[in-house]
C-alpha cells in the first residue's frame, strides 16, 4: 500500500509498493522549482503513483527541474523512462552515466560530491551499494535522502535483503565523511535493520554506525569459519543470524577487504 506523507516543510516521501517491500519516491520543493528523487520500479509506477502525488502536491509540469537518481537499479530507477516521457522538461541527474541505458535519447548529467541543485541541495557520495550510490542533503534542515546508500543490517523480506555491500572500503569511510557535515535527519528508501527508514538528531550518529556494524559482523562471521566458501558462509550466516539474508558477493566482498588490510 502506498503512502504520502510530509517529511519536512520542503520534502514530501512517497512510498510505492515493491514486491513484498516498498521503495520510496521523495518530492522536493525549493523556490526555483521542485526535484523529484528515484522512480520507483515500473513505468505505470509514474502514472499510478507519482503524478497523482504531483497533482496534490500542486506542481506542474513546468515546476519539475530535476530527476536525481540515487543509482541504477530496478527498484529506484524503474520508471525513469516514463518519467521522462511525462516531463521531458526536467533534466535527469545521477552519480554515473548508468541510467542512460534506459533513456538513450536523453543526456545524463552526471553529480559528484559537493556538488549543489537549485542552491540549496548538496549532493553526497555514498558509495558502498553501488560505486556511484548517491544522496540529497537539504541544507535548509539538514535532511539526507539517503537512497540505498546507508543499509543497515539489510531489509527483513523475502530474497537476499541483507546488507548487499560491494565496496567495503568506501563504505566504511562514510562514518568520518558524514560526521563532518551537518546532517540533522536521516531518511532512506527502504526500512532498514534496526533503525527503520529515519534516524533524526542523536540517533542520526548511531544510524551510520550501524552501517559499519554490519560489515564487521559479516567479517567477524567469516574470520571464525576461514575453510568455508563464500556460499557455504552465506549459507550458514542466514540460518543462524536471525538478521536480514546476506549474499555470497558480501563474503566475498569482505574477505578481499580483509586481505587488503581495509577492515
Amino acid at each position: 500500500m502506498h503512502t504520502l506523507s510530509a517529511l519536512t516543510p520542503y520534502i514530501t516521501r512517497l512510498t510505492v509498493p515493491f514486491l513484498d517491500i516498498y521503495t520510496t519516491i521523495f518530492v522536493v520543493k525549493t523556490e526555483q522549482g521542485a526535484v523529484v528523487f528515484d522512480t520507483a520500479t515500473y513505468p505505470e509506477d509514474m502514472d499510478t503513483y507519482l503524478v497523482p502525488a504531483l497533482e496534490k502536491l500542486g506542481i506542474g509540469a513546468e515546476d519539475l527541474k530535476y530527476v536525481v537518481l540515487s543509482h541504477n537499479h530496478r527498484d529506484h530507477a524503474g520508471g525513469l523512462a516514463r518519467f521522462a516521457e511525462l516531463f521531458p522538461g526536467a533534466a535527469v541527474a545521477a552519480g554515473s552515466r548508468a541510467c542512460e541505458e534506459r533513456i538513450p535519447d536523453r543526456n545524463v548529467t552526471v553529480l559528484k560530491e559537493g556538488d549543489t541543485l537549485l542552491d540549496v541541495l548538496q549532493v553526497v557520495a555514498l558509495p558502498g551499494h553501488t560505486a556511484d550510490c548517491i544522496g540529497l542533503l537539504d541544507t535548509r534542515t539538514g535532511t539526507l535522502l539517503s537512497g540505498d546508500g546507508l543499509q543497515l543490517f539489510g531489509i527483513y523480506g523475502s530474497g537476499a535483503w541483507g546488507a548487499n555491500i560491494s565496496y567495503i572500503k568506501e563504505h566504511l569511510a562514510l562514518g568520518k565523511t558524514l560526521g563532518e557535515k551537518k546532517i540533522s535527519v536521516i531518511a532512506a528508501s527502504h526500512d532498514y535493520h534496526p533503525c527503520g527508514w529515519k534516524a533524526e538528531g542523536e540517533a542520526v550518529g548511531p544510524y551510520i554506525a550501524e552501517c559499519a556494524a554490519a560489515l564487521r559482523a559479516v567479517a567477524d562471521f567469516a574470520r571464525a569459519n576461514p575453510d568455508d566458501s563464500n556460499e557455504e558462509l552465506a549459507a550458514r550466516y542466514n540460518a543462524s543470524s536471525g538478521l536480514p539474508t546476506v549474499g555470497a558477493h558480501v563474503f566475498a566482498a569482505v574477505r578481499n577487504a580483509m586481505a587488503a588490510g581495509e577492515m
